[in-house]
């Protein structure tokens, strides 16, 4: 018999993506194009998934994301795709890998060369020139960063082959840097604001979707709302997005004590008004709650201020705005990295000592003691800035450490025993054992459930794509965050199996048809006869993540099949090798 279709999904409960009911059917692909989707589909297949017990879904669109800085590393996104991931949009926070000049700033995710490169004991210099980054990038990867745009970028990409879809975004932070170069701490003049508009345009005109901003961070903290619309307007031009990492912890260096950081609502409503200036789509990265609870421990003051967050965007939408947002799974721990050792929070004495065992040693010394709590009272680190964050000794609670009485204690409880504060209670455990590792202690993550709720609320894991070995040989020795592996598991865990705060069909409709329209994903995002064969085979009894914070580099369990433009990336939970993942440039 001839074979009428390359692969054919039976036995499912298909969930289609637009946040109807499942139903039983099967699902047909041939070529990249899903062919039938129905109760049931005749004819034969080169390949067979009996999905008695599982369920089909359109892959999943991670909408915030930074797997652009590492996918020609690790071009089959194994940490991805085997969270169900087969598209995601990268160039988010402002940070882009392009355009470039003579400056790089790829710091994140090249972080032991930008670090043996840019020496520093507390801020490493962002910005490495290119001939002497591409010098040791050889040494250690074959290659060199030759690109100058995005697009070139991309296409450099496409000629490696990548295992996901990928959606690129243009940082405005890069073109800020192009531009300015290293005087970037100052509002840009209008000379230089058209320089940059050109540089938006370029890679508009390449292909790409939108533009990002990250203004707690260098360079793009130092923009004015002028120069964030002049760009944003360009991209408008062409039907791009603004996604803003919006301006609500300041400028993440040094804080002395008594400034303040800006009013968390600022920053999204200085997005909104970029969105209505510019009459463009808008979507708020990370949304988290914009009104500080202090002290923490209240329900009801907690949920509040999650209302009040929401009530920003609501206000939007029902102006006309096209404003949406994006939360990360993980309650805790979001973020690109993470790093198991409480010796960490003491970062700049690390470096500057040369090892755990140099700080443990070091701290013996009363006076130097007395000269890390008063450079970090004064705020100079703000990695450990209690003018900041009060509250920061209840976070840290140790699992590992050689005395055993400090096991199960957060630095606070320490504290209390010693009769000391969290500063010396830090000090002293790391002065006993300095290769303490501790998690962080939290509320539970009633909020995020809450963010969940929302109808316009999406998923971004914020992390790069790894493989299950990555880690950083210097100091605070990080490893991926949770969310690397199991961001995605993590979410329906918590929102669907765990709390029933959402229905698995409307969780799967936050991760697929909603992100399609948003980022203008044509033909993806739901199992319909004609779309693109992105999806995802699992099993909604056992999915879930298995990372945690000491060990996260483990890969989830329930992802059965991936399969990405009609190709199967995952076969039983194993990566099959294959590379089917394309640019979505924009039409």
């Amino acid at each position: 018999m001839v074979e009428e279709f390359d692969i054919i999904i039976k036995n499912a409960s298909i969930i289609d993506g637009s946040g109807g009911a499942p139903f039983k059917g099967a699902v047909a692909i041939r070529g990249e194009r899903i062919e039938s989707v129905g109760e049931k589909v005749r004819g034969d297949a080169g390949v067979i998934i009996d999905a008695e017990g599982l369920s089909v879904a359109p892959g999943f669109i991670d909408v915030h994301n930074h797997g652009d800085a590492s996918i020609l590393y690790y071009p089959k996104a194994e940490s991805f795709v085997r969270q169900g991931i087969t598209t995601f949009v990268g160039g988010n926070c402002g940070s882009s890998p392009g355009p470039y000049g003579e400056y790089l700033d790829i710091g994140y995710f090249l972080y032991d060369i930008f670090t043996d490169l840019s020496l520093a004991m507390y801020y490493p210099d962002r910005l490495v020139e290119r001939d002497k980054l591409n010098e040791r990038h050889l040494e250690v990867f074959g290659w060199r960063i030759d690109w100058h745009t995005l697009g070139e970028f991309c296409k450099r990409v496409e000629s490696v082959g990548i295992s996901a879809n990928y959606i690129p975004l243009v940082g405005h932070g890069e073109i800020r840097t192009l531009v300015m170069g290293r005087d970037y701490r100052r509002r840009a003049t209008r000379s230089e604001t058209k320089k940059m508009q050109e540089h938006v345009r370029t890679a508009m005109e390449e292909g790409i979707r939108g533009i990002s901003v990250g203004r707690d961070y260098e360079p793009g903290y130092y923009a004015d709302l002028e120069e964030l619309v002049a760009c944003a307007k360009v991209a408008a031009e062409y039907g791009g997005i603004y996604t803003s990492h919006s301006l609500r912890t300041g400028l993440r260096r040094e804080r002395k004590p008594g400034d303040a950081p800006p009013p968390k609502i600022n920053g999204i409503l200085e997005a909104i008004e970029v969105g209505r200036r510019c009459k463009m789509s808008v979507e708020i990265s990370h949304l988290s709650p914009l009104y500080d609870v202090y002290p923490t421990g209240s329900e009801i003051m907690s949920e509040a201020s999650v209302k009040a967050t929401l009530k920003a965007i609501d206000d939007a939408r029902s102006e006309g705005l096209d404003v949406n947002f994006d939360v990360i799974p993980h309650h805790l721990t979001g973020g690109i990295y993470a790093s198991p050792w409480l010796a960490g929070l003491l970062l700049p004495w690390v470096r500057l000592v040369g090892s755990r065992e140099g700080l443990a040693k070091a701290l013996k010394m009363k006076d130097f003691r007395d000269e890390v709590r008063n450079i970090i009272m004064s705020g100079k680190w703000y990695g450990l800035n209690p003018n900041l964050n009060p509250s920061w000794a209840h976070l840290p609670n140790i699992v590992e450490c050689r005395v055993e009485e400090f096991v199960g204690k957060t630095i606070a409880q320490v504290g209390e025993s010693m009769k000391v504060d969290g500063l010396e209670a830090l000090m002293e455990v790391l002065s006993l054992d300095p290769d303490t590792k501790a998690v962080l202690k939290g509320e539970d993550d009633s909020t995020k459930l809450t963010f969940y709720k929302h109808p316009e609320m999406m998923i971004g894991i914020d992390t790069f794509c790894m493989d299950d070995k990555w880690e950083c040989r210097n100091p605070p020795w990080y490893v991926p965050n949770e969310n690397t592996y199991g961001g995605f598991p993590r979410y329906f865990r918590r929102a669907v199996k765990e709390t029933n705060t959402l229905t698995l069909n409307e969780a799967i409709r936050k991760v697929t048809s909603l992100p399609a329209r948003k980022f203008k994903i044509k033909e993806r995002g739901l199992l319909k006869e004609g779309f693109y064969a992105d999806i995802v085979v699992f099993n909604p009894a056992t999915i879930t993540d298995k990372g945690d914070q000491i060990e996260p580099r483990k890969y989830p369990e329930g992802i059965e099949y991936v399969i990405v433009n009609g190709v199967i990336v995952v076969n039983k939970s194993v990566h099959t090798g294959a590379k089917p993942g394309k640019v979505l440039y924009r039409d």
